[in-house]
């Protein structure tokens, strides 16, 4: 089970903080992408995601943040359907990244929750911080 709530934090930019309880996998990312699509609509440029109480992630949850992280570059999103496909996208893309994501970070998350992060490749351009007040000024 996930739940998700989300707040707005007015710093020197407007930052959305969306806090993960729960455990992340392919029976519930999906609404997760939507409500992160909803927000890039309604004029939402910089996402926070706080992991400090997400206990698991799957793969499905990696294709989730990977998906995340597209809609927040404004480009288009990795088809999960196709399976190791969309997982090779994701290794392909962190590959290429040239920098950290601008306007996509995440916070806090658990040790397992790191590990996967780690063995992953994505904190090698997924900026993670340990405090939310220096995560939101990160923002610009």
């Amino acid at each position: 089970m996930l739940n998700v709530t989300v707040e707005k934090d007015e710093g020197s930019v407007p930052v959305m903080i969306m806090r993960l309880s729960g455990e992340l996998d392919a029976s519930n990312y999906e609404p997760l992408i939507v409500q992160t699509q909803a927000l890039y609509a309604g004029g939402m440029r910089n996402l926070l995601l706080d992991l400090e109480n997400l206990s698991f992630i799957s793969s499905s949850g990696l294709v989730c943040l990977h998906n995340m992280a597209l809609i927040m570059r404004g480009e288009s999103l990795a088809d999960a359907e196709e399976g190791w496909r969309a997982f090779h996208a994701i290794t392909r893309d962190l590959e290429k990244a040239s920098a950290p994501e601008a306007h996509f970070k995440l916070l806090k998350p658990q040790p397992l929750v790191q590990k996967v992060l780690d063995t992953s490749g994505f904190t090698k351009v997924m900026i993670v911080y340990d405090d939310e007040a220096t995560a939101v000024s990160a923002f610009k």
